[in-house]
């Protein structure tokens, strides 16, 4: 099985505190650098060369879903996309649902490719037809993204369909190996209708009731090969990581992009649409290497791999990865949850994330391994500027007070680390407006006399349970636990239910001394600057409007602050890489773990420290 979703009822690590591949590989390339990325929640550069892959991907995974027996080469790229999924974006086992695939009837025979040209020439159509739009798509991703970098004008749109045409002949050499082997092993299973419990993705249920609509009698055809060949892959319809193989004990966990299957040989493939030339390519073996040990542990230690390949899109090569040995899996196993349990079981500290990065590795185009080049990774890194195994100081600011320009006080400024967003009290209920039918109500409640409006943001807390009781009425008296209070911009309070807070009817006897008047309003804070970012748009209503904003890092923490962009003043644009600066009467905002500060008119921005750089 290509997929193993998590059991909640046993559970104990949950969604966001597995360890991945990606993870290991970065802890792995420097301690530190995983420390920023993971813990402090630094993003790199978003450039669009990191959107390309995912839209050659989409391109050819949505061609492999099709089939010439259904489509005609000119079809809509829509014609699969709406399938049903469940809550969680996994495509649904509910029965009843109708698929896509299901709805239409098989085109003429007399229409079906005969050889393999005519299935290439109906490929390449298809990918022409699903390419344009998987880049246009990510071009809009990229656009929204506050830290995109880079020119989209630098993306080839010509290349990127070479690399699909590239892809594509890889997959033709398992369709002709197919349709050589006569249909392999399980033509007549499939011919009857048989599926495997994660069936590859093609639009259709996971069960048929008879025999599949598009099996013929006699000699495999050109048209079953391309069915029985194609690989298993995560549905371009599905939610993002829904569809994750997940480790027996839940603390690791991986996605797969293609799982060859139809000769009883597992074969994982990794995607690239790259050339493999540089250092990221030994992440890639890595990457394989420990997939086969979680393809191993999901099937009970009883199934191994049986090939491990990369395909460079960018260089038209394969790279075979050697497949670990069952003692190899077995250490590899202990080493991860050796790494799961020093990162992930608790929190590590920067001290013990130290800036020790591993030396480059020298690869040529395809993956090749060459001579390592003499640059060294900080001189490569994306926080070299503020890490002090790169060019950053040794020391933090930590808090303290400050008198700023123009002050006639000073400021008392709180470590990062010590903001707590989040209250806990009790309250009654004193309306509920709306509901119902998938729709949010509209809830406010009272505590001596004092009001606030709760901010549903989510339908389920972190933990599976309803982010607040179906049943809530006025006059109920609920705990509204870990809630993230602000004042808009008529300055009433408002209560904000994220994935870390819930609304629960409080007990009889349940009391709490916390007040609605226990919420502050401003706060100060001080950290390096990490990076700055921007993000501009047009609203409903057609007006622009344009943010700004700052990562700043203290010896305690870290947190993004964002506003107006008319709200910043001079500052913002005069602050370079490493300065302390200080936001000072800023509002806290969090969603999940992530803490955020929001500056308006009355902030107040000052570059308290210049970082020392050379002219």
């Amino acid at each position: 099985m290509p997929v193993r979703l998590a059991i909640p009822e046993v559970d104990e690590v949950g969604p966001f505190n597995r360890l991945s591949a990606s993870q290991v590989n970065a802890y792995s390339s420097c301690p530190r650098l995983w420390f920023y990325e993971k813990v402090r929640r630094f993003k790199m550069p978003q450039i669009p060369v990191l959107f390309v892959g995912r839209a050659v991907e989409e391109a050819f995974c949505r061609m492999l879903q099709e089939t010439p027996a259904l489509l005609v080469a000119n079809a809509s790229g829509e014609t699969l996309a709406n399938i049903p999924l469940d809550p969680n974006g996994v495509p649904s086992r509910e029965t009843g649902m109708v698929w896509p695939a299901d709805r239409l009837l098989a085109l003429p025979e007399n229409m079906w490719p005969e050889d393999l040209d005519g299935l290439r020439t109906w490929a390449q159509q298809r990918l022409g037809i699903h390419l344009p739009r998987a880049l246009n798509d990510m071009k809009m991703e990229w656009e929204k993204d506050e830290r995109k970098a880079g020119d989209w004008s630098s993306v080839d749109s010509g290349r990127c369909l070479e690399m699909c045409l590239k892809g594509l002949e890889m997959h033709l050499a398992q369709v002709e190996r197919c349709y050589g082997a006569e249909g392999g092993p399980n033509l007549q299973q499939w011919r009857a209708g048989e599926r495997p419990q994660w069936p590859s993705p093609d639009g259709r249920s996971y069960s048929l009731p008879f025999q599949h609509p598009l099996a013929q009698e006699g000699p495999v055809t050109w048209v079953e090969a391309w069915e029985v060949a194609r690989p298993w892959f995560v549905d371009p319809n599905a939610g993002k990581f829904a569809m994750n193989a997940i480790h027996p004990e839940h603390w690791f966990q991986g996605e797969y992009d293609l799982i060859y299957r139809w000769d009883n040989k597992i074969n994982i493939v990794d995607l690239k649409a790259s050339i493999g030339a540089g250092d990221r390519s030994g992440n890639y073996v890595e990457q394989l290497r420990m997939y086969a040990m979680l393809w191993w542990v999901t099937h009970e230690r009883k199934e191994t791999v049986d090939a491990l390949e990369i395909w460079y899109l960018g260089a038209d090569v394969i790279k075979q990865i050697d497949v670990p040995t069952i003692d190899e899996m077995k250490a590899m196993e202990s080493d991860l949850n050796s790494l799961w349990h020093q990162l992930k079981a608790t929190k590590p500290s920067m001290e013990e994330c130290p800036p020790e990065p591993s030396p480059m590795r020298g690869f040529a185009p395809g993956g090749i391994a060459v001579q390592a080049p003499k640059t060294i990774r900080c001189s490569r890194c994306d926080w070299n500027a503020v890490c002090p195994g790169g060019e950053g100081p040794s020391e933090l600011p930590e808090g303290g007070s400050v008198r700023l320009p123009g002050s006639s006080g000073s400021f008392d400024l709180t470590a990062i680390g010590s903001l707590e967003p989040r209250m806990t009290l009790i309250a009654e209920v004193f309306s509920v407006l709306g509901g119902g039918e998938g729709k949010r109500p509209t809830i406010k409640v009272t505590q001596s006399g004092h009001f606030a409006q709760l901010q549903l943001l989510v339908d389920t807390h972190q933990d599976g349970q309803p982010a607040w009781p179906q049943d809530l009425a006025k006059g109920d008296r609920v705990k509204l636990d870990g809630v993230v209070p602000s004042a808009n911009y008529k300055g009433e309070l408002q209560l904000k239910v994220d994935p870390h807070a819930i609304v629960v009817h409080a007990g009889e006897n349940e009391n709490m001394s916390t007040s609605l008047l226990d919420f502050r309003a401003r706060w100060n804070v001080t950290g390096r600057l990490v990076y700055r970012f921007e993000k501009k748009g047009v609203g409903r209503n057609g007006k622009s409007w344009h943010r700004k904003g700052m990562m700043l890092l203290d010896a305690t923490g870290s947190m993004k602050v964002e506003g107006w962009a008319a709200d910043w003043g001079p500052q913002y644009d005069l602050a370079e890489i490493g300065d302390t600066l200080v936001a000072a009467n800023i509002s806290l905002d969090a969603w999940a773990t992530d803490i955020k500060g929001q500056i308006n008119r009355n902030s107040k921005i000052q570059i308290t420290e210049r970082v020392d750089r050379e002219d």
